[in-house]
């Protein structure tokens, strides 16, 4: 089984907050992996909501990157291992608001760039967070909102290498654009011409990248939440985020 048809099988194993279990192991290379694929992928939403709630550009830096030091040392892992799994979305907002009323009057600037898992950008972070409406979102609709972007932007990507894998990626160039686009707004007749093909095998084509898409989606929430019955209404939830 290729690498493509391998991401995108229906009967993928569920992974259950995969990367914290792997944070949580013996072997020490593994580890860091996952201790800096959990703060690369999750930084910005939880960046972005300490900023809307009132912190300089300098001391949210700080705060975010002192919070997952703080989340990933010492028996904080084990203790999330033991727990009960729920939504990793829900657990890291809730961490942080209790993170940021323990750090109330403390210094943290000390920890600016010493960090041992990962440093944040801080000309991209607040470039980004700079993009954001400004106070159309309240802190947590903010987070909710950049942590379902950077969803869509994992299972982007995801699907971007399988295809690349698989030898597609002039394919993935052309049609992963096309994803947030009704087929009523698509012109087949130059999207056939651009592929090489038929009319007919263009819509075959972008069928099977919505499902590869949307699979990829599934596989990227299975990982944040705690049981199978929960990706639905995970998927429901940050469709929603979107949508309003």
């Amino acid at each position: 089984m290729n690498q493509m048809s391998k991401a995108h099988n229906p009967n993928f194993p569920k992974t259950r907050w995969s990367l914290v279990m792997a944070a949580s192991g013996n072997d020490p290379k593994q580890k860091q992996l996952a201790l800096a694929e959990i703060c690369r992928q999750y930084w910005y939403p939880l960046y972005a909501y300490v900023r809307r709630r009132g912190l300089s550009a300098e001391d949210a830096q700080d705060l975010t990157q002192g919070f997952f030091e703080h989340l990933l040392e010492g028996k904080t892992i084990e203790q999330i291992r033991s727990a009960e799994f729920g939504k990793l979305r829900s657990f890291l907002l809730a961490s942080i608001q209790n993170w940021m009323t323990k750090q109330h009057h403390k210094q943290t600037s000390a920890k600016r760039g010493g960090g041992k898992v990962f440093s944040i950008d801080s000309l991209s972070a607040e470039e980004r967070y700079l993009l954001e409406p400004s106070h159309s979102d309240d802190p947590e609709r903010l987070y909710e909102r950049r942590w379902a972007m950077m969803i869509l932007d994992s299972a982007i990507s995801r699907l971007r290498s399988s295809y690349e894998s698989a030898g597609k990626a002039q394919l993935a160039d052309l049609l992963i654009p096309l994803l947030s686009r009704g087929e009523a707004n698509l012109s087949m007749r130059d999207l056939a011409l651009s592929a090489g093909v038929s009319e007919g095998y263009v819509r075959v084509l972008l069928h099977r990248i919505r499902k590869h898409f949307r699979a990829s989606l599934i596989e990227m929430i299975s990982e944040t939440v705690g049981a199978d019955a929960e990706v639905t209404e995970e998927l429901r939830h940050l469709q929603m985020i979107l949508m309003t």
